[in-house]
Parts: structure tokens; sequence; C-alpha cells
């Protein structure tokens, strides 16, 4: 299972137009128990939970006023910060 799967799985949403721009809740219209379950899910992917909450506190201390969404690109960029240098991690979106 990649990134893509896991949200198409989770969100309930078909692969075409998923992309590393595409916001969770913007496009997808991901809730709090999506982001749970997505947590979950990626955990079992890349050996790290995401931790949205903390994910969206470092996007609003940076933000320009813009709404809060985080992109698919943000999720695979933690996740490759979470893993470190010496674990490249494969999190790749089409």
């Amino acid at each position: 299972m990649n990134l893509e799967t896991a949200i198409c799985n989770v969100l309930r949403v078909s692969g075409p137009g998923i992309n590393p721009n595409t916001r969770l809740i913007g496009d997808l219209g991901a809730g709090s128990i999506d982001f749970f379950d997505l947590s979950c899910d990626l955990k079992k992917i890349a050996g790290t939970e995401v931790d949205f909450t903390r994910l969206f506190r470092q996007k609003h201390a940076n933000s320009d006023g813009s709404p809060f969404d985080v992109t698919l690109q943000e999720i695979v960029d933690y996740l490759k910060a979470q893993a470190g240098p010496q674990e490249p991690c494969q999190m790749v979106i089409q």
C-alpha cells in the first residue's frame, strides 16, 4: 500500500485526480476521524505516525492567513523528515 492508496481507502475516493497538491480537507473532504484513520494507515506504510495536530500547528505558525489545510506533498515531506536521512522514505504520489 502507498500513500495514494491509503488516502483513497480512508476517504473513499478514486485515485485519478490525486496529486501532490491535493488538499485533504478542501479537495477530499477529510474530517477529524479521517485524520486518525489515515495516521494509523500511514504508520503501517512508513513506520512512523503522522501527528496531524503538530503538522497543522507548524503550518499555522508559517501561515499567511490562508485557510487551514494540508496537501499530500506536505504529508510526504513530514514523513521524510520523521524518517531522517538514514531511512529513505518511499512515499511517492503519482
